[in-house]
């Protein structure tokens, strides 16, 4: 059946389907298009593409999910997205998930839309449409559309050096082939490969970056397989679960613990080996067979990977917009104007993660020095540091005798840096805080790994009290700390953007990088979600803890005692930090406008 394409405006559309997505309005609406005689789109005021599929006569979930989607298990997503029970009701136009079509009708609705729009050698060039207001598409929604997660919007603006995140009528944006979804050229047709920032970077030199997992590992560690997880879900049943068929190569610990669930430390993987070895009554987890479907209880996975109208999920979506809205950096030609707030984290009688010989406060301080020797002879950069090898640098400094204090008094000491650089004039963007360790976690996990601050972990005020801490000048001045929601949302928008310039930098060098999810908003462990202190209770908008490897697995562990392996680390952070200032004369023609 030809394809039948034309652009209207919404109350025509509104007349052919009255019960248009929860009774949609032309107030919300921007326009519509009919894909053929049963699919239709509409592109609302906020820039969300809602699609609405006619049933035909006699029609059931399974055929039409099988014909809008491509795969008829879908049909339970469908019918709980609706919320429907088993029967399809033909009378009603069915809502689709538009990341849930099949790749040749996310392609002819999005081609519809933005008719401008071209493939190129480098990748998908979109131009922006606007239509309503100033604004035109966000860099949020352009990423999810064409690479299926809307958080792969850093990688998008890195391809686009001179792009901001706010875009206007004209401009032209591209989405780098390593992003783009199977609907525009990337993978085979038949797949519906929507692709995270995680996939491409798991996808490019998997085993170059990922040696097999230490010895004492009980199964085999092997890159997990180009492509995106494909999750189905049961809510209805007592304890609601998602299901995911293992592929070759892949582990219960790597592919379902680590990759679904966030979890990192040893014993956090193993507890929950052993709870979803329990739940699908497993009796030998090595031999489960390829293709085998792993049943995972919802409360386990990360918002991420949960149903797209969970709570859970929405929240994180709507808070990590809100942030990238507000995440508006500055330029600056070779670091000119930038502070740079160096910490290397435990340190004194705290050695951090220790395994064998290797002591992570000492190791992590050498990389904090080379850092600033490239900072100070390679940049215009200002930088300070937050400790020695014995003490944290406050007025008086403070002897690291106890661990808890010496990390408090350091981001009392950074935010004491903080000010007095904005009042001599500094732009708060240019102020940056970078605390250095060296993870100790499941053997199987190689390379680095960038905690940010959180929005939702990171509000309301906070005091250390005791005269230790008033003993030092820099709490002094201001005991209290607090953070508004606009503050924090900020912080987590720089924050972001600069940990994926960091893990960026280390992928271009070659360094081992966390394969699932390496810039993390939050700390998962011992059954709890947190921020480290170093970034929660800290002032400046755009810092990091970055995490430059993980002594629990070997491979890692024997590169961190190298000199070379620490310079190149120290070098990539000093890359990070020149990509995320750049100010790139060539931008506008990176992204094909003259």
């Amino acid at each position: 059946m030809p394809v039948r394409k034309w652009w209207v405006w919404v109350p025509v559309f509104l007349l052919s389907i009255p019960s248009l997505l929860d009774a949609r309005t032309s107030s919300d609406s921007v326009a519509s298009i009919a894909v053929n005689d049963e699919i239709r789109a509409l592109l609302t005021r906020d820039y969300q593409i809602d699609v609405l599929v006619e049933p035909h006569a006699g029609d059931a979930w399974t055929r039409l999910a099988k014909r809008v989607t491509g795969d008829a298990a879908r049909w339970e997503d469908l019918a709980q997205f609706n919320h429907s029970d088993d029967n399809l009701k033909t009378e009603q136009a069915v809502r689709v998930p538009f990341a849930l079509l099949r790749p040749s009708l996310q392609r002819d609705i999005l081609r519809t839309l933005f008719p401008n729009d071209r493939r190129t050698d480098a990748g998908w060039m979109h131009i922006v449409v606007g239509g309503h207001g100033i604004e035109g598409e966000p860099l949020w929604n352009i990423a999810e559309w064409f690479s299926g997660d809307g958080a792969n919007y850093a990688a998008v603006r890195k391809a686009n050096p001179g792009q901001g995140l706010s875009t206007r009528t004209g401009d032209v944006i591209l989405v780098p082939n390593a992003l783009l979804t199977a609907a525009f050229g990337s993978g085979p047709e038949g797949e519906n490969a929507p692709k995270t920032a995680a996939e491409v970077r798991r996808s490019k030199d998997a085993q170059a970056q990922h040696a097999p997992a230490d010895e004492d590992a009980s199964e085999a560690s092997l890159p997990a397989p180009v492509g995106v997880p494909s999750l189905t879900y049961e809510r209805t049943n007592t304890e609601p679960y998602a299901v995911y068929r293992l592929q070759k190569g892949e582990a219960l610990y790597s592919s379902v613990a680590i990759r679904f669930t966030g979890r990192v430390y040893a014993k956090d993987v193993g507890d929950v080996v052993e709870r979803v070895v329990k739940f699908n009554n497993i009796e030998d987890v090595a031999k489960i067979p390829v293709g085998y479907a792993v049943r995972i209880p919802m409360d386990l996975l990360l918002p991420q990977y949960r149903p797209q109208d969970d709570p859970a999920r929405l929240a994180e979506e709507a808070s990590q917009r809100a942030s990238a809205k507000l995440a508006r950096r500055t330029r600056a030609r070779n670091l000119a104007g930038v502070h740079v707030i160096l910490d290397a984290g435990h340190g004194g009688s705290d050695p951090g993660a220790t395994l064998g010989d290797v002591r992570e406060s000492k190791y992590v301080y050498d990389v904090m020095c080379r850092l600033q020797h490239i900072l100070e002879k390679k940049s215009a950069a200002m930088v300070s540091i937050t400790r020695n090898e014995e003490a944290v640098l406050t007025t008086p400094e403070y002897p690291l005798d106890d661990a808890i204090v010496g990390v408090n008094l350091r981001w009392y000491l950074a935010n004491s840096l903080f000010r007095r650089a904005i009042k001599a004039g500094v732009d708060k963007e240019k102020v940056v805080f970078i605390s250095i360790h060296a993870d100790s976690l499941h053997p199987s996990i190689r390379g680095a790994m960038a905690y940010i601050p959180g929005e939702r972990f990171v509000r309301g005020s906070y005091e250390k009290r005791g005269s230790v801490y008033l003993a030092r000048a820099e709490v002094r001045e201001r005991p209290v700390v607090r953070h508004s929601e606009h503050e924090s949302l900020e912080a987590e928008g720089l924050s972001r953007d600069f940990g994926e310039s960091v893990i960026a930098a280390f992928e271009d060098a070659h360094l081992p990088v966390h394969t699932f999810n390496p810039v993390r908003d939050n700390v998962v462990r011992d059954g709890s979600e947190w921020v480290p202190a170093v970034i929660r209770y800290n002032l400046v908008p755009t810092r990091l803890l970055l995490e430059v490897c993980n002594l629990g697995n070997r491979h890692d562990r024997e590169l961190f005692m190298t000199r070379k392996f620490r310079q190149q680390v120290a070098e990539a952070i000093y890359r990070g930090l020149v990509d995320f200032y750049t100010e790139d004369a060539d931008a506008t023609q990176v992204a094909g406008r003259s």
